[in-house]
């Protein structure tokens, strides 16, 4: 079996368990209704109504009581796949994440938590050749490449996408 297809079926897992949870609503409930999602226990949330820069999509997750995403393990990208696939996206990617260079070219951190984005220090999730992209110009990361994926690609902060956000519960 493919991990193509293991991550497929561990995300349709994971929708189906979140959709059947007969758990009580929890104070996240306003949130994901704002953001489309029926479950009110949805780490990250999708927003494609309106392309904004990097600097906007952090300030509109603030805005929504959360805070621009950060992903920091495999499983993470498994629950980024699942909001995904159960906000029923028509639009592909990218998508805005909280990694960015700015001020250390080729030294990505999460802007939510100063935290680095690296193989040694932890979880990376970069398309081939990004993690230390030449352009001078490239300096914060989206995920997703427009096949639907969750790969990390830097681009420029000014570029305009949808935009993920997370709780900001994450002891990340």
């Amino acid at each position: 079996m493919s991990f193509q297809t293991v991550s497929s079926a561990l995300v349709l897992s994971l929708v189906a368990l979140a959709s059947s949870s007969s758990a009580t609503k929890n104070s996240t409930s306003d949130i994901s209704s704002r953001a489309g999602f029926a479950n009110s226990y949805q780490r990250y949330f999708v927003y494609n109504d309106d392309p904004v820069t990097f600097f906007e999509a952090w300030h509109r997750c603030r805005a929504h009581g959360l805070r621009l995403a950060s992903v920091h393990s495999a499983l993470d990208n498994v629950k980024l796949m699942a909001a995904l696939a159960q906000k029923d996206i028509n639009q592909r990617g990218p998508w805005w994440i909280a990694g960015t260079d700015l001020g250390r070219t080729g030294n990505f951190v999460w802007i939510t938590s100063n935290k680095r984005i690296d193989g040694r220090s932890g979880y990376t999730n970069f398309a081939a050749g990004e993690e230390k992209s030449a352009c001078a110009n490239e300096h914060c990361l989206v995920a997703g490449d427009g096949t639907g994926g969750t790969q990390w690609d830097s681009v420029s902060c000014d570029n305009r996408n949808g935009y993920i956000c997370e709780l900001d519960t994450c002891d990340c």
